[in-house]
């Protein structure tokens, strides 16, 4: 068996930030371990009636107080060794809670370690100007921010207090916000916050993303109130019945996109129409919309450049591009389909503006578009032509708008399932010599 030296243990060899009660109970551990503990002893239990298998004792007076006294023993015995298991338990959860106390003292020396290595690293050393553009390429992928506590650029103010003042200072990082008024958590602290960034952008022109319910357009109106005069540039927002007021509130609006979610309210965007601000010049209208025969004149078409609509008619179409002078740019997605009559060249609209056209994800039921729209436009000054969905394509209509056009266009793009042959294609080029026409494949 192995020999313990029993000497005085030197308790001022222990480190000198051990409090005095930590120092005690180790002075009394270490004693305890000096003594020959390398097993526990057992007595030797055996008595004179272990043996027996009867109770043949159980008579005699003699045996009768001696098993008395060997139980007395027993019970002595047992109570000594379970206060030295409920000793040893005691050191053994004193020990367990030194070690969490040390390895949570380690993990934050490692972790000081770190952020000084880090002051040394060239990072630490970049200006503020190089700082700040490096931020801009770490915001998320989504065009608008949540302002997500784990993403940029909400995380990158609390990294440290130098990287806090370079974010709060670059106005890039808060322009652009999506507002989500549906949120049902504390309402008064969403609003300060996003008050606080788009204070961040400090006079740079604001591009909003708006969610929220109807009942919610007049708390929208409130919200925007400080920024209507000449910060918003750019806004999204659901098209309600209130979405009138918020819109005859802008001063300075040059993007507007009206997102109409059910056909209940079609006719909501009509009158939203009416009330855009003449400041607009890139209209978006998702969704499915009419416009009724009798709808007044809607002024804000004149001044716009560029028009994307989903979901309506090729005579809502024409009516939005006939008044449109300065239009350059028309999106026509998901289109929904209609009987068009026979167009005769009086009825032929030229419009001089127009440069880009694309006509996207429309689908069989929209075949008529096509030739409709190919049948009634002429479009002199068209330099980019794209279309694409699964409708089949008309190519003497085509063929027919490129002659009449006879304009200087540069490319024709077909969508993935728009079925061309060599031979039509070459006859586009022969049309136009300069044009470059291209083929998406799957």
């Amino acid at each position: 068996m192995q020999t313990v030296d029993n000497s005085e243990v030197n308790v001022s060899s222990l480190p000198a930030d051990i409090n005095d009660e930590l120092r005690n109970i180790i002075h009394d551990i270490r004693r305890i371990l000096t003594t020959d503990r390398s097993q526990v002893i057992i007595p030797d239990l055996e008595t004179e009636y272990s043996g027996s298998t009867d109770n043949q004792w159980a008579f005699e007076f003699g045996a009768h107080q001696s098993i008395r006294a060997i139980i007395a023993e027993r019970e002595q015995q047992l109570h000594a060794v379970s206060q030295e298991i409920s000793g040893l338990k005691t050191m053994v959860d004193i020990f367990n809670n030194l070690h969490e106390q040390l390895v949570e003292k380690k993990d934050k020396i490692k972790q000081s370690m770190e952020l000084h290595k880090g002051f040394v690293s060239p990072l630490w050393s970049l200006p503020n100007e190089i700082l700040s553009k490096i931020f801009v390429h770490c915001l998320p992928e989504d065009e608008h921010l949540s302002l997500a506590q784990n993403e940029a650029p909400m995380l990158l103010t609390r990294v440290c207090k130098k990287w806090r003042g370079v974010a709060v200072a670059t106005s890039d990082l808060w322009y652009k916000l999506h507002l989500n008024l549906k949120n049902k958590t504390d309402l008064q602290q969403q609003d300060n916050l996003y008050h606080s960034c788009l204070e961040r952008s400090k006079g740079r022109p604001l591009s909003l993303v708006i969610d929220c319910y109807a009942h919610q357009m007049l708390k929208l109106r409130k919200f925007l109130r400080p920024y209507y005069s000449h910060h918003i540039a750019s806004i999204s927002t659901p098209c309600f019945r209130g979405t009138r007021k918020v819109l005859g509130e802008f001063q300075a609006l040059q993007e507007l996109t009206l997102n109409n979610t059910t056909s209940r309210t079609s006719s909501t965007v009509a009158t939203c129409l009416l009330i855009v601000p003449l400041t607009v010049l890139s209209l978006k209208v998702k969704g499915s919309f009419s416009l009724d025969r009798n709808l007044p004149p809607i002024p804000a078409l004149t001044h716009l450049t560029h028009i994307e609509v989903s979901l309506c008619s090729l005579s809502v179409v024409l009516r939005l591009i006939r008044p449109s002078s300065n239009l350059s740019s028309l999106v026509i997605r998901q289109y929904t389909s209609e009987r068009i009559p026979p167009v005769d060249s009086a009825q032929v609209l030229t419009h001089t503006a127009l440069q880009s056209l694309r006509i996207l994800e429309t689908n069989m039921s929209a075949a008529s578009l096509l030739p409709g729209l190919f049948n009634i436009l002429s479009l002199p000054n068209l330099r980019a032509l794209e279309v694409s969905g699964s409708q089949p394509w008309p190519h003497e209509e085509a063929k027919a708008f490129l002659t009449r056009s006879n304009c200087p266009l540069e490319s024709l793009t077909f969508g993935a399932k728009i079925v061309t042959t060599d031979e039509q294609r070459a006859e586009y080029a022969a049309l136009i010599p300069s044009l470059v026409v291209s083929h998406f494949v799957l």
